[in-house]
């Protein structure tokens, strides 16, 4: 009988067994820089397999526990990847075993968010998760980048990635756009991306008394295009200092594209929007593993007068299904199990999580039927709790 184990990181064969499922099922290639960057990934991580009845690898899951900011909160966040089946064991129920035993790991962890990214938004809605991370595509061409104002003072200067670390990582924690959900990166995750992404380069911006303040992360690819992959300036002066370095490179490069995580769109500050091509491209997925433990820790925009009844509905986890009174009180919530009565409120997990993280207004959800029951008054008093903030932002991948 097929059984869903984890495996031990020492215990090479197995791991070495589910890395090559991995290179099968994702084509990757099966070389020394594949296999050790993958190892090392798979050192930080759960790494959970389903074994057939002569106990080989037929599917499997990992799932890396990385901290994440929500607000100035730091939350455990469960990254699940490398989801991959043989082709003649799929459609038989093994990733659903694989998510169950996961998502087990993740509670007994106090991991209270997962995020993946999905081959299909369907399929993973089905174990709770939802979009919440897009990201804005933009492209202009270099004859058309804006002009930007000079005279700015300060500097900007480049440097080695892996040796401003450090300096980025300060920059990054004090960014707005790294506490919407954001991953807070530790030096092992920071060297790990950059393993994947050798070409990477940064140049910081510097303030008049030569303090850093904010930095850009890019990635030349010669005679086609010049992509920045993080903006991260801490003060409108140093945004200008940093698109003015980006735009210097007009003459190599015929165009610039930057995809941000940041969902709130840009086009209004380009003196001819109609020049930057702009898209919005569904990224990841996000679920929340207990909602009883994330509203006792969450801090709150507002107050409810009056608690509000909900009728929470999931599929999946259990813990999470049912009859809830939600109280929020100095900005601090809890939600009490209730017995089945009527209530202010029904909704699923998916929809709870847009809300609370600020992807969709619970109003928003109510105009676009994907909450058919509640009462106005309890969804105005909700979404005031909730507040209005910022569109969640997620800059890195797994």
């Amino acid at each position: 009988m097929a059984r869903v184990v984890e495996i031990a990181h020492d215990d090479v064969p197995l791991l070495t067994a589910y890395f090559e499922l991995c290179v099968y099922g994702f084509n990757k290639v099966n070389d020394e820089g594949s296999r050790t960057k993958w190892f090392n990934l798979a050192m930080h991580s759960h790494n959970f397999v389903l074994l057939d009845d002569q106990d080989h690898v037929q599917s499997g899951i990992m799932v890396t526990n990385l901290p994440v900011n929500w607000h100035g909160q730091i939350f455990k966040m469960g990254a699940v990847g490398y989801v991959a089946s043989y082709p003649e064991f799929g459609g038989h129920g093994a990733i659903t075993q694989l998510m169950k035993r996961a998502s087990e790991q993740m509670v007994k962890d106090e991991v209270l968010f997962s995020y993946l990214a999905p081959f299909s938004y369907t399929f993973y809605r089905r174990f709770g998760y939802e979009e919440i991370f897009d990201r804005v595509h933009y492209q202009v061409q270099a004859s058309e980048f804006p002009r930007l104002p000079k005279n700015l003072g300060g500097s900007v200067a480049r440097a080695d990635y892996l040796t401003a670390i450090e300096q980025m990582n300060e920059m990054y924690d004090r960014s707005r756009q790294s506490q919407v959900g954001g991953v807070t990166r530790a030096d092992w995750w920071h060297q790990y991306r950059f393993s994947k992404h050798p070409q990477l380069e940064v140049a910081f911006s510097y303030d008049d008394a030569q303090e850093p303040d904010g930095y850009v992360l890019y990635e030349r690819f010669a005679g086609d295009r010049f992509e920045i992959i993080e903006l991260m300036p801490l003060t409108v002066m140093s945004a200008y200092r940093l698109l003015n370095f980006v735009s210097k490179h007009a003459s190599a490069y015929p165009k610039f594209v930057y995809e941000s995580a940041n969902q709130q769109l840009m086009n209004d500050l380009i003196p001819e929007a109609y020049q930057l091509q702009t898209t919005i491209q569904p990224y990841m997925m996000a679920r929340v593993n207990s909602w009883a433990q994330l509203v006792d820790q969450w801090h709150f925009s507002g107050d409810l007068a009056q608690p509000v009844t909900l009728h929470l509905t999931d599929d999946f986890l259990p813990e999470n299904d049912g009859y809830w009174r939600l109280s929020v009180v100095g900005g601090k919530g809890h939600l009490e199990t209730i017995g089945e009565q009527d209530v202010d409120l029904t909704i699923d997990t998916r929809q709870l999580t847009k809300a609370l993280t600020g992807y969709r207004t619970l109003q928003q959800l109510a105009r676009t039927g994907q909450i058919t029951d509640a009462h106005a008054e309890a969804l105005a008093a909700l979404q005031g709790a909730f507040g209005s903030a910022d569109k969640p932002m997620l800059w890195d991948y797994f």
